[in-house]
């Protein structure tokens, strides 16, 4: 069942915004009487077209967002990398995402960092969409290591060279709000290790991943980690 996001409440107004109807009659084709859902600011609800007219079916009362609040900071990636991060992690139950440009963060975006934020909400939405989430995550304002020290929550870092402590053996230590830090592709500076310091450092088991499998990997096992408990 495809679903839309308006960024208002719903109050019996079933005008859809211009794109949403677009993409429904032109680009998906939705049939007489198909029922797609759209979330308001106040609910979601389930519509369908009967003779072109939109109707709407009712409320929907079940939620697919998790418990656990996950705010990914991730070193910036080069080429499109960073954009599947932003795509899967989302689809996986990320809260929000933070763009961290970090010592050895190979692509200069430093220039363009508006239009790459853009970019970011774009695709977070579009995942959004696609996995049936009850919001948007948020794509923050490119940040630097620094600023990664302004979360309130439980800080967890993950880095390629712990062999001590793994992801699995602290999950239950956890709380509902977390922050999962994962390096660019040249790995996190020993000047960030020590500023992170007091963060959560984990292994994520002997074979070393990309950047982007990190990502991915580290956020569904805590998301899913903490659900199970």
């Amino acid at each position: 069942m495809y679903r839309f996001f308006e960024d208002r409440e719903f109050k019996g107004n079933t005008n859809l915004k211009e794109e949403t109807i677009h993409h429904l009659k032109n680009v998906i084709r939705i049939e007489d009487g198909e029922v797609f859902q759209v979330v308001f600011s106040d609910g979601i609800f389930s519509f369908a077209f009967y003779d072109d007219k939109l109707k709407k079916i009712g409320e929907v009362e079940e939620s697919n967002e998790s418990r656990v609040r996950l705010s990914l900071f991730f070193g910036v990636l080069k080429n499109n990398k960073s954009e599947d991060v932003l795509r899967h992690a989302t689809e996986i139950g990320v809260s929000d995402f933070y763009p961290v440009l970090m010592d050895r963060t190979i692509s200069d975006i430093s220039k363009k960092k508006d239009k790459k934020k853009e970019r970011y909400q774009k695709i977070v939405e579009s995942a959004a969409k696609q996995s049936k989430r009850d919001i948007i995550p948020i794509v923050h304002d490119i940040i630097k290591t620094d600023d990664i020290l302004k979360f309130k929550g439980d800080l967890v870092l993950c880095y390629e060279d712990e062999d001590k402590t793994q992801l699995g053996e602290i999950i239950h230590e956890l709380g509902d709000n977390i922050g999962l830090i994962i390096g660019p592709e040249g790995g996190i500076s020993e000047r960030e290790l020590e500023i992170l310091k007091d963060a959560k450092k984990v292994g994520l088991g002997r074979r070393i991943l990309r950047a982007e499998t990190a990502a991915i990997t580290a956020s569904f096992y805590i998301i899913h980690g903490k659900e199970c408990e």
